[in-house]
């Protein structure tokens, strides 16, 4: 009679060898999310600079509208957030809603001040969003509302471009024709501000430079379609604009990189599974 044997029972894994497979797995899992996320970073990338743009320009204009709807809370706390990127000087900024229904207006300082506004510094100023009769202010001014607006149209037509054409990296003397008029044209306002000299008030600089042909409300003042509102929009649409020409092609080389080595080790682990 033959006496058969039982089959021999696995030991079960010490608890210590079970947590390091545990690890391993999970280890393994993060790694592959963190990888499919890289992947969609890089493919992907310029849309989400393009919609972090959008989002940043829509939610300061958003706080007027907001205001003029009578949801004041939610306007305040964007006013309060966008006020760590801007000054929100009002006499610097545009105006919607209101009895007037203005779209993109402005005011002056002084007409801002019979409306309510406290001059007696830039930072009681600045607390002046607007009322029911003038409209509400927009929560960044004229100088980041076009340098925005430039980033936004840099951002678009690199989108477009890059479709046909690899865009080369801008030089850095294309770079500085740029951003060196608004750093003028912004460190001219900061010395005028801080020392009261108002040659950024009356710009009699221009006047002579232009022999005077403007009408004399176009070279003083903040409002719409004053040389200061010019200024400010401009150098600051050229400066967004120059800034994301500037950084895109090189953002493009860098994540084009990691899509090239994803698909090197994809390769590899194909080929190795090859029999």
């Amino acid at each position: 009679m033959t006496v058969r044997e039982s089959p021999q029972r696995v030991p079960p894994l010490p608890r210590e060898e079970e947590s390091v497979r545990r690890k391993g797995g999970e280890a393994s899992v993060l790694l592959r999310a963190a990888q499919a996320l890289a992947v969609g970073m890089a493919r992907h990338w310029l849309l989400m600079v393009n919609l972090f743009i959008v989002l940043y320009l829509g939610g300061a204009y958003l706080t007027p509208f907001l205001m003029n709807a009578g949801f004041e809370r939610p306007a305040r706390l964007l006013y309060t957030v966008y006020g760590f990127t801007c000054h929100q000087l009002p006499q610097r900024s545009y105006f919607f809603g209101g009895q007037k229904g203005v779209f993109f207006g402005s005011y002056s300082k002084e007409e801002l001040v019979a409306q309510g506004a406290d001059p007696t510094s830039d930072l009681t100023m600045r607390r002046f969003v607007g009322n029911s009769q003038i409209g509400y202010k927009a929560a960044i001014a004229h100088r980041l509302s076009g340098l925005y607006t430039g980033a936004l149209a840099a951002g678009l037509l690199f989108a477009l471009v890059r479709r046909r054409w690899r865009v080369q990296p801008m030089p850095l003397w294309a770079l500085a024709l740029f951003v060196i008029p608004m750093a003028v044209d912004g460190t001219s306002h900061l010395i005028n501000d801080v020392t009261g000299w108002g040659f950024r008030d009356t710009n009699a600089w221009a006047v002579t430079l232009t022999g005077g042909i403007f009408p004399p409300d176009f070279y003083a003042g903040t409002t719409v379609g004053t040389l200061n509102w010019l200024l400010r929009t401009v150098t600051g649409f050229l400066f967004g604009f120059g800034m994301i020409w500037f950084v895109c092609p090189y953002l493009e080389l860098g994540f084009q990189d990691v899509l090239d080595e994803v698909a090197r080790k994809e390769t590899a682990l194909e080929q190795e599974g090859t029999p």
